[in-house]
């Protein structure tokens, strides 16, 4: 990175809580790929939501900063990691997701461009079975056509970011997409050809019924179910 005194050029925000098991290999990749990137200046703000376990002691051990949200609520700690970022840019990374530097590449030729915002394609980390990459498949698929981001990797230009008031609170799931939908309003969004990988541990933490059963509930009943926290499991 080339020190300057300037504002850099990506400001990157991870949310945090309890993410003892993955937030040092999501580090230890970024870095490395942050290192080998045409991004010239970054900053990394890991925003730990009251985490209980070893989450900030091992971010601490890379050069980051760390602000505390306690919002319990992924868009508003992301927002609390927000409101320290000082790049032109800021991305939004989950805290179990790696980003190889050909993304990081991808990301700096549509920063160039000055693209409203986006995301990119995701892998699994971790070997699934198909029933696990079918989803993965379709997501891809419907991902860059109607321009939606996940929640894993999301970028946007910090001044419109900030215009449009960041992410929703009031939503406990969906934010990434409420999100897009207003970035959209101000300028076209890119989906990165290059993938992120981010864990499949949410498949393997609950069962296919259990997440079928998530799916049908939200599908009939969004606007309860993604306000609402204990609906969410």
């Amino acid at each position: 990175m080339i020190m300057t005194n300037q504002p850099p050029a990506l400001s990157i925000v991870i949310p945090a809580y309890n993410e003892e098991a993955h937030i040092g290999a999501t580090l230890e990749t970024l870095f490395q790929s942050l290192e080998q990137s045409e991004i010239p200046t970054w900053e990394v703000i890991v925003s730990n939501d009251a985490s209980d376990d070893r989450t900030v002691e091992i971010a601490e051990t890379f050069p980051v900063r760390i602000v505390e949200s306690g919002k319990r609520n992924i868009g508003g700690t992301r927002n609390v990691g927000a409101k320290h970022a000082t790049g032109d840019y800021v991305l939004f990374v989950d805290a179990d997701t790696l980003v190889p530097v050909e993304t990081l590449n991808s990301l700096w030729k549509e920063m160039e461009k000055e693209t409203v915002g986006g995301g990119a394609r995701i892998e699994w980390s971790e070997p699934v079975s198909w029933k696990g990459k079918a989803p993965l498949m379709f997501w891809n698929t419907i991902s860059p056509l109607f321009r939606a981001p996940a929640g894993s990797f999301l970028f946007a230009r910090r001044e419109i970011f900030e215009a449009i008031g960041g992410f929703n609170e009031s939503l406990f799931a969906g934010e990434e997409l409420d999100l897009a939908y207003r970035l959209k309003k101000h300028g076209p969004l890119r989906i990165l050809k290059d993938p992120i990988k981010t864990s499949p541990r949410k498949l393997q933490q609950f069962s296919k019924r259990e997440i079928l059963s998530l799916y049908r509930r939200v599908l009939f009943s969004p606007r309860k179910m993604l306000g609402d926290r204990d609906q969410l499991d």
